[in-house]
């Protein structure tokens, strides 16, 4: 569990660990999948965590400022995936049943350093997202 790192961290910035960011960050890290808020909403009622929705967003949004959580922007929905502990990857998405996969690959390396010596800037982030149709769906 990443808790003790966390909770430095959030202390640090005047934050505490409390019992909602606790269960928000222990779902992420159970499921392995970007969610929405609406899909941590719900599954946090199924593990009967006492949270409302409107929570739920502002305990993403924290996450995401201290850089614990990344927001993905899936299909027009925005998803939210534990950051710590995991290294760069990509994601597909199945344009019928909505299943995400994880692409354990970047492609876009040599492309960042031709766009790096050409603008001049330095690439700290990227994103590239595919959709299609999983085997289930096709």
């Amino acid at each position: 569990m990443l808790e003790p790192t966390i909770g430095k961290g959030l202390r640090a910035t005047g934050r505490r660990l409390t019992r909602t960011r606790k269960a928000v960050l222990a779902l992420l890290e159970d499921t392995h999948q970007p969610l929405s808020a609406s899909e941590i909403y719900s599954q946090l009622q199924d593990r009967h965590v006492a949270i409302d929705l409107v929570t739920v967003y502002r305990t993403v949004n924290v996450l995401k400022e201290l850089g614990l959580v990344m927001q993905l922007d899936l299909q027009g929905q925005s998803r939210y995936e534990l950051k710590e502990g995991r290294k760069h990857h990509h994601h597909i998405q199945c344009r019928v049943c909505g299943e995400i996969v994880d692409l354990l690959l970047c492609p876009l390396k040599k492309l960042t350093r031709l766009i790096e010596e050409q603008t001049q800037f330095i690439v700290d982030d990227h994103t590239l997202e595919f959709a299609g149709f999983c085997p289930k769906c096709q």
